[in-house]
Formats: structure tokens, C-alpha cells, sequence
């Protein structure tokens, strides 16, 4: 039982419009292409500060630091190396290779940067958010751990087939590798998790939460079990059709009648497609919830001084990223800043803030956030860290 009163609970509110969005949007894209995409680096600034000036807390705003010319300057720095590493490949492969090398061993200093970037660049109450972490922490979970789960489950896949082969082997796959990757999959977000909010400050207050891994690896299977369901059905439609084709295979069939076979299901294959599509949606939606609730009701600020509280819903959720789909496509796109504003609008509104937000003591840091390189990275190679 929360010892905060419900007159202590602030509602986080979003004054943002779908059509003053548009708008905004529908110049950013004008200007981006007849500049050639200089533009761009103002459109992000002037998207993101829409955003944050439009969620209130409190009765006070949030607002976003980046320069425009900033983001230019790491934008155009990213691009030129995405294009050397291009040049580079169609050279040489080794030197392909080795660059891919550089890449990954500097990827959890991008991500760490990246993060504190944004955190700096962010505001309350002109207060900026910062972020310190240890970097050898970073390294551990972003490569060290995965490396590790990966020489163990290749050592256990040879001594599997080893031991075993043909269905015995397709067993042990269902039974052990599959759980595992699932299993990797949790602890590894919990790492992740933990490693961005614990490392989080609002001024100098310090964000805290505990972030469980047992809970994790078990909304990480609930997932994958949300899917189980549309599997049996896409078996049980193409199931038939893999088996004849199997057949033929075995006893040296033609190409062209398997080509026929699959050319006669091609409504099958595109329904079980749909079905894939859906299932997949249904599972994200359902693990971006139990997520959002987890990390949100477990973290605390300034000691446990105020706590975030999350109460999204998973049928509403899913219901909005269906309903934002059929937007963005029978409008061809045009109406996606519109589906954009929903969905800020309901992730917001969905978080609340427990405490005394007016006796909150912070003092504001004198740090300077670095180069916006790593971010324009994180941003053009759509890496999946943010939060």
C-alpha cells in the first residue's frame, strides 16, 4: 500500500494535436527535401521539443536542449562513415570485416553515449536529466554476457548433436534450446533495464528500481507463449503442403512441381503471412505493457521520495497500435503524425508521478552532453535501445 495520499499522485498530461502535429510534420518534410536533407537535423529538434513541450507534469513542461546545428554536425559525421564503410565493402571484404569488428567492440560505448545525450538534453522545471554509467557494466551486458550464453549454447548444441540426431535432436531443440534463447532474452532485457535506470538522474537525484530477472525471463515467455497458438494454425494450413513438397524432395521430384504446389497455395501462404503479422503484433503489444508497467512501478527518484506508477492496458494498448495501422495505411502514410499523437497521448497518460513534487530538493549538474555522433548512429542503424 502506497503511504502517499491520492491528492500526492500527479497525472502526466499531453496538450498535443494530431492536426497542429501535421502541420509541423508536413513543413519539416517540405524542408528536409528541397534542402537535401540539411533540414532534417531541425525537424528532429523541432519534433522533439513539440513532444516535450506539450507533456505537462504538475503544471510545468518538459523541454528538450539539442541545437539544431548540433544535430547536424553528428548527422553528416554518421553519414560519412555509414559511406566509407559502403566504399569499404564493395574494396575489400576483410577490411569489411574488420570494420564490422571496430563497430561492434564501440557499440555499448554508441548506446551509453546515446542515452546520455538525450538525458541531457532533456528538462523539468529547469532541471536536466544526466546519465553516468560505468562503462565496463556496459560492456559486460551488451557483449560480455551475450558472448558468453553463445559459446555456451553452440557447446551445448554439439554435445546435442553428438548425442543425439533426426527427431531425437528436433526434441531436444523444443525442449531445451528454444526455452533457453527465451530465457537469455529476459535476463538480458532485465540487464538492460537495469543498467539505464539505475544509472539515471534528474539533476543530482538519483533514479532507482529494482529490476528482477526471474520476472523478466517470465514475461519473456508468456510472450513467446502468446504466439505458440498462431504456429499450430500456420502449421495446420501449411503443414499439407510442406509435407507433400518434403516428398518430393526426398525422391528427387521436379523443381517445377514443387514450384506449382506452392503457386496453388499462395492464398494459404499469404494467410498464414497475415496471421504471423498479427501474432507478432499481439506479442509485442503484450510484452511492451508488462514492460512499460514493470520498470515504471519499480522505480524511484531521490530515494524513494517519488515513485512512477504505469497502468497501461493491454487490450486498449493493442487496440491503439491496430487502430493507428489502419490509419497509417489507408492514408497511404499521410495520416501517421496523426497516429503519433495518439500513441504519445495514451503512453503519457497511462504514467503517473507518487509525491511531493514541490518539496523536491535537486540541484541542478553543470555537466555538457557529448557529440550528437553516437545518437545520429543509434538513430540511422535503428538500434533497439532506447526506453
Amino acid at each position: 500500500m502506497s503511504s502517499f495520499t491520492k491528492t500526492q499522485r500527479h497525472a502526466l498530461n499531453f496538450h498535443g494535436e494530431g492536426g497542429k502535429y501535421f502541420v509541423i510534420w508536413l513543413v519539416n518534410i517540405f524542408l528536409s527535401i528541397i534542402t537535401l536533407g540539411i533540414y532534417s537535423a531541425w525537424a528532429k529538434v523541432r519534433t522533439y521539443r513539440y513532444f516535450y513541450g506539450n507533456t505537462e507534469l504538475s503544471g510545468d513542461r518538459f523541454d528538450y536542449h539539442a541545437r539544431p546545428l548540433q544535430i547536424l554536425i553528428g548527422r553528416i559525421i554518421a553519414f560519412i562513415g555509414i559511406v566509407i564503410f559502403y566504399i569499404c565493402s564493395l574494396a575489400s571484404e576483410t577490411l569489411t570485416m574488420l570494420i564490422v569488428a571496430v563497430f561492434v567492440l564501440l557499440l555499448p560505448w554508441i548506446i551509453v553515449r546515446s542515452w546520455r545525450f538525450n538525458a541531457i538534453m532533456s528538462s523539468y522545471r529547469g532541471v536536466r536529466f544526466n546519465y553516468i554509467c560505468r562503462l565496463g557494466r556496459a560492456y559486460w551486458i551488451f557483449l560480455g554476457f551475450p558472448l558468453v550464453c553463445f559459446i555456451g549454447l553452440i557447446l551445448a548444441f554439439g554435445v546435442a548433436r553428438f548425442l543425439a540426431s533426426g527427431l531425437t535432436e528436433f526434441i531436444l531443440a523444443l525442449v531445451f534450446f528454444i526455452p533457453a534463447f527465451i530465457t537469455f532474452n529476459g535476463v538480458s532485457t532485465a540487464l538492460s533495464y537495469d543498467l539505464y535506470v539505475n544509472n539515471l538522474f534528474f539533476g543530482d537525484a538519483a533514479f532507482k528500481g529494482e529490476m528482477k530477472k526471474g520476472a523478466f525471463v517470465k514475461m519473456a515467455f508468456k510472450s513467446a507463449l502468446i504466439v505458440v497458438p498462431v504456429l499450430l494454425i500456420a502449421g495446420a494450413i501449411l503443414g499439407k503442403m510442406i509435407y507433400s513438397i518434403a516428398l518430393m524432395s526426398a525422391f528427387g521430384g521436379a523443381e517445377e512441381a514443387a514450384s506449382m504446389m506452392i503457386l496453388s497455395h499462395y492464398g494459404s501462404i499469404i494467410l498464414v503471412y497475415v496471421l504471423m503479422l498479427f501474432g507478432s503484433m499481439v506479442a509485442a503489444a503484450w510484452l511492451i505493457v508488462a514492460h512499460r508497467n514493470y520498470v515504471a512501478n519499480q522505480t524511484t527518484l531521490n530515494e524513494g521520495a517519488i515513485r512512477l506508477y504505469s497502468s497501461m492496458k493491454f487490450t486498449s494498448y493493442l487496440g491503439l497500435l491496430f487502430t493507428n495501422a489502419l490509419i497509417v495505411i489507408f492514408s497511404l502514410g499521410i495520416a501517421s503524425p496523426f497516429a503519433h499523437v495518439r500513441h504519445a497521448r495514451y503512453v503519457l497518460e497511462t504514467l503517473e508521478v507518487e509525491g511531493d513534487l514541490d518539496s523536491l530538493t535537486v540541484h541542478a549538474h553543470s555537466e555538457h552532453a557529448p557529440g550528437a555522433v553516437t545518437e545520429e548512429l543509434v538513430q540511422a542503424l535503428d538500434i533497439n535501445v532506447g526506453f
